[in-house]
């Protein structure tokens, strides 16, 4: 990435996230942090397949899918897996590599496509860092999903956006926002799981924790 991008913000930083609960989301997806130095074909086969993996829908995708990996190409400033995940963090790279298109097909990857994906991620952070907790019951079924049982990647990221926006339009509806951090978690684990702590559903307090350094999970 060019090193005046700014990927940081007050507002929404991933790399904090990561720092805080990098032992947790390392541990669920063990098999996506086992790839990152690979190729981005190969880590976005793994993405898919942990998605799929973490859902409630019960599906299962040809082996074929994991066997021979589609290709991923890239502008000369977005860099390989490792620095990828480094430069913006799992969040973003997982949104970068699974919208647009079904994960067996061929991918072109754009920092101008990073950056969309960083601003919408801040906008989901705008809306949920200071919001109340809600004692809704949580529902992890809804369009998303149901677009997951057909294995869409790329269709639910799009029914994620749009879950956002009816959180938006509706901003006091508990289960609506319960289940849209559902959702969120399948693709953004780093950031879901910060929110749905925010909201009592996460035990661990990432602040009385000391700052321990791990070479999984945790960017420097």
């Amino acid at each position: 990435m060019s090193q005046d991008t700014l990927y940081i913000s007050s507002e929404y930083n991933p790399h904090s996230l990561q720092c805080d609960w990098g032992f947790i989301v390392s541990a669920e997806r063990r098999d996506v942090f086992e790839v990152i130095p690979d190729s981005l074909a190969t880590i976005r086969t793994a993405l898919y397949f942990s998605v799929l993996k973490a859902s409630p829908p019960d599906f299962s995708p040809p082996p074929s899918q994991r066997d021979h990996p589609a290709k991923v190409t890239t502008d000369e400033t977005v860099g390989n897996g490792a620095q990828l995940y480094h430069e913006v963090g799992f969040d973003i790279m997982s949104l970068a590599l699974l919208a647009d298109v079904p994960a067996h097909r061929p991918l072109h990857l754009t920092q101008n496509s990073l950056i969309g994906h960083w601003r919408w991620l801040r906008d989901v952070w705008r809306v949920g860092y200071s919001r109340p907790q809600f004692t809704a019951t949580m529902d992890t079924r809804n369009a998303v999903t149901e677009v997951l049982r057909n294995g869409k990647n790329n269709l639910a990221i799009a029914e994620l956006r749009n879950l956002f926006k009816k959180v938006q339009q509706d901003p006091h509806n508990a289960e609506l926002y319960i289940s849209f951090l559902s959702s969120l978690s399948l693709f953004c684990p780093f950031i879901a799981t910060e929110l749905l702590w925010r909201q009592g559903r996460i035990e661990q307090d990432p602040i009385s924790r000391p700052r321990t350094k791990d070479k999984e999970g945790i960017a420097e």
